[in-house]
């Protein structure tokens, strides 16, 4: 009894295998499609403005941290050692913030970029999704990481599907 329902379990195994492997394949260059959706031009303007915003911030903050030092060198001679050590913890604070900052920006424009994106997306995934299903393909895959292709290109497809000439 066990060895029929094994021989059976491993019969419809290698069925559904082969004839999964039987399905359509295609794949596409999402970059090219997404770059041609409407709006997607402005999407780098948005993203260099943002990057703009950060690099002023980090240059008001190594503007600050320039003037406290060329003040603090200035008049080091006459202060105490109470108000030149409270002034250069100041300057130590103030170049930890700098550099944390610098840490988190390549953070913060990826994550900038991914919200900018998610939108487009979306939509190119509901568009594949779409496609896959109409033309019954089995698996799709992006030409951006894809070495061999011996599958169906369905690019001009999704194009088609979001409107794009």
């Amino acid at each position: 009894m066990k060895k029929t329902i094994l021989l059976l379990l491993s019969f419809f195994c290698l069925t559904t295998m082969g004839l999964q492997a039987q399905g359509k394949y295609g794949h596409i260059n999402s970059q090219e499609v997404i770059m041609l959706m409407p709006g997607a031009d402005s999407l780098q303007i948005k993203l260099q403005v943002f990057q703009q915003s950060l690099q002023e911030m980090y240059q008001s903050m190594v503007d600050e941290f320039t003037s406290k030092k060329d003040l603090l060198d200035k008049q080091a001679g006459t202060m105490t050692s109470s108000v030149r050590k409270s002034k250069e913890d100041e300057l130590l604070s103030l170049q930890n913030r700098i550099l944390e900052f610098q840490e988190n920006v390549q953070r913060d424009v990826e994550e900038q970029q991914y919200i900018l994106l998610k939108p487009f997306h979306d939509k190119l995934q509901q568009a594949i999704d779409d496609v896959a299903k109409e033309k019954g393909y089995a698996y799709i895959f992006d030409t951006q990481i894809l070495l061999y292709s011996g599958g169906d290109d369905i690019t001009d497809l999704v194009k088609a599907k979001l409107g794009i000439k």
